[in-house]
């Protein structure tokens, strides 16, 4: 009797001719495109402002910059080597998406370049559309009349000084009032605006690589100064008459 088993050999999934074209697509071309939407021009850093303003977000996307620049330089490589022996027999789709997998990157490191000659000494390349994020938030999550009944209830002296500095804020966050705990600073600070009104401060900070930012709210006629482009100043953007975003520059 015959004892042995016959063991049939497992069928390997033939690959489709264009399935390998299909996945160097999405790798070479989509995700350059999207990069490029959501790195230099901006999106990214305006949706972390808008929704998580809190440091760590802004750090990650600080740290992706260099990995995400080498994959881009890599892109641009990859399909100007593919150009320069693809076929002229290839049909105009081909040609077109070969030619799409050059630009996207050349886009990409051309607002990138733009960014960085255009950017504001002291500032990072995503500062600005962070803090239009930031001014976005600020307006649709804070309860400004709210915090100005609270800046009105405070006595001369907890916000008063000598040389109209700012007053550090109790570090209990359980003392602060409601409309400032929504918005989840890292310190708050009082301060006298120049009719001698209060002034609260609130503000994030997370390390030396993103620095300080936040916002100030005052009485509907609190000037808002402009922004201050030294060594140690803040660039500012209004939110409403009264109130400001702001960003340390370091």
């Amino acid at each position: 009797m015959n004892t042995e088993k016959h063991i049939e050999t497992p069928k390997t999934r033939a690959r489709k001719p264009g399935e390998n074209r299909k996945k160097s697509i999405v790798i070479f071309l989509a995700l350059p495109a999207a990069l490029t939407i959501f790195f230099p021009l901006g999106v990214l850093p305006y949706l972390c402002g808008r929704f998580i303003p809190y440091g760590g977000a802004l750090l990650d996307i600080c740290m992706l910059y260099p990995l995400i620049c080498v994959f881009i330089i890599y892109c641009l490589c990859r399909g100007v080597s593919r150009r320069s022996k693809g076929s002229r027999e290839e049909n105009t789709k081909s040609q077109l998406t070969s030619a799409a997998e050059i630009g996207f990157p050349l886009v990409f490191i051309i607002s990138l370049i733009i960014s960085f000659s255009i950017s504001v000494k002291g500032m990072l390349v995503f500062d600005k559309p962070f803090m239009y994020g930031l001014q976005t938030r600020m307006k649709s999550n804070t309860d400004f009349e709210a915090i100005r009944v609270w800046l009105k209830s405070l006595d001369n002296e907890d916000y008063d000084s000598i040389d109209n500095s700012y007053i550090s804020f109790s570090h209990v966050r359980a003392e602060w009032p409601e409309p400032l705990k929504v918005l989840k600073p890292g310190r708050v600070f009082l301060s006298a605006d120049e009719n001698d009104n209060a002034k609260v401060r609130l503000m994030w900070r997370h390390g030396p690589i993103v620095g300080r930012w936040g916002v100030e709210i005052g009485a509907e006629n609190m000037k808002i100064p402009p922004s201050d482009f030294s060594q140690f100043g803040e660039y500012r953007l209004p939110v409403e008459p009264g109130v400001y975003v702001w960003r340390g520059l370091e």
